[in-house]
């Protein structure tokens, strides 16, 4: 989930580049309506709307009649192959009930959640094997298992909002991590689906928000490249206003979401008995105030040397404070936080502005170079023989085409340097997929 296969010095002398190769209608009747914003087809939150795995690329959105539509293509360039479940429809005009896929590498499942704002668990899996040999699988609706609102049997899961699926890169686990509970009062659960035994265990709660009224909202949990490390960040809300929102939080796992360490590495969580809290020592990456217009849920990536990126929109620090979130967000800008192993964080404005309510992604290139998918489709990088410290535009021929916020491949990323962003155009139904390749 983010991250790439190179990023070493030997490398840090490539400079960042951008060529667009193409793109494809995904849909000509994607869902239009607007909630809170922005598309119930496009919201940083949904963490993976498009995946890619042996050779084909997977996406998922709502269609016009409101129904779930997952697509296929071979890559580099075939043509996309829909399927409509017809048996569940959309009834919330609410942009945080959007659709997020998963994959299971080891059994080659696809996972999918929908539907979801303080509701019961809607989600459907695939057939064992349907990603494994997907020249030879039949693509239909018919290769995925019922809606359920249960991954444990017989434990139905309701009040759940924002789940996103982590894929262990190349492995046997895939994670879905979730918010059971309110806005300014909520708590993030983990669970785990192994491809060993084609099933979900609950390792419980990590994240309590609701002892001290507030909720932590993910700005990504992801793990390493080599699926070795899993990484949260995030930022904390007091109340459902999201005036509140503050601070960087930070931890992370080396079992897979059991046990959780600082910024420091010491441990400070065990999902299911322990969870992190607000008291928790060690945990602010980064202090940012109440009343600075900062968006939750943006984004986090990790590169190859193990580096974590936290792309983040509020207001400068010489701005005053404003506790009218939109009137903040018409001030906020663009800057990256990142971590080195050894623990250290740095703080670089990018001098780019926000827009709106919306959210942009980061990616990294096999170079190490970084690179931010902003709203209206602006792409930006920064090198990384500077340490990320000098960031530039390189594209923005496609602004103003756009509406809500970019989501991105990032599996496919893992694999080689093309980038694939899904975005649904503005004032109309069409939802497009566009490829680059990165440097």
């Amino acid at each position: 989930s983010g991250g790439s296969a190179g990023g070493s010095a030997g490398a840090a002398n490539v400079a960042p580049a951008l060529t667009k190769d193409g793109e494809t209608k995904l849909s000509d009747a994607g869902l239009t309506l607007i909630s809170y914003g922005g598309y119930l087809n496009g919201e940083a939150f949904q963490q993976d709307a498009i995946v890619t795995h042996k050779g084909y690329q997977y996406a998922a959105f709502w269609n016009t009649a409101r129904h779930v539509v997952l697509a296929r293509r071979q890559l580099p360039s075939g043509a996309w192959s829909n399927i409509e479940f017809s048996d569940y429809t959309n009834t919330e005009a609410d942009a945080h009930n959007t659709i997020s896929l998963g994959i299971t590498a080891a059994d080659g499942t696809l996972h999918v959640a929908f539907d979801h704002h303080v509701s019961p668990l809607h989600y459907r899996k695939s057939q064992a094997g349907l990603l494994s040999d997907p020249s030879n699988a039949t693509w239909a609706t018919s290769s995925f298992g019922a809606s359920s609102s249960a991954l444990v049997a017989g434990t139905n899961i309701s009040q759940l909002t924002y789940p996103r699926f982590i894929s262990e890169p190349g492995g046997d686990k895939t994670l879905l991590s979730a918010r059971l509970g309110a806005s300014g009062s909520g708590d993030e659960y983990l669970w785990e689906y192994s491809a060993t035994t084609h099933a979900w265990t609950a390792l419980g709660k990590y994240i309590d928000g609701i002892t001290d009224n507030i909720n932590a909202y993910l700005h990504s949990v992801a793990y390493a490249p080599d699926g070795k490390r899993l990484h949260a960040a995030w930022c904390w809300r007091d109340t459902p206003d999201a005036a509140t929102n503050h601070d960087l939080l930070y931890v992370y796992s080396d079992d897979h979401g059991r046990t959780w360490n600082n910024n420091a590495g010491t441990k400070i969580g065990t999902s299911g008995t322990t969870a992190i809290a607000r008291s928790s020592t060690g945990l602010e990456a980064w202090k940012i105030g109440q009343n600075r217009g900062l968006i939750n849920q943006e984004a986090m990536t990790v590169d190859a040397a193990g580096r974590v990126h936290v792309l983040l929109s509020h207001m400068p620090d010489a701005q005053a404070n404003d506790a009218t979130f939109d009137s903040a967000r018409t001030k906020s800008q663009y800057f990256h936080y990142w971590r080195d192993p050894s623990g250290k964080w740095t703080r670089t404005a990018m001098a780019l502005p926000a827009v709106a309510a919306f959210r942009g992604k980061l990616a990294v290139a096999s170079s190490g170079n970084l690179y931010a998918v902003l709203p209206d489709l602006r792409i930006a990088a920064a090198p990384v023989s500077t340490n990320f410290a000098t960031w530039s535009l390189l594209n923005d021929t496609d602004k103003g085409r756009f509406f809500s916020d970019p989501l991105i491949d990032s599996a496919r990323l893992l694999l080689e340097d093309k980038l694939s962003v899904v975005y649904p155009q503005k004032g109309a139904a069409n939802v497009w997929v566009l490829d680059y390749t990165l440097k």
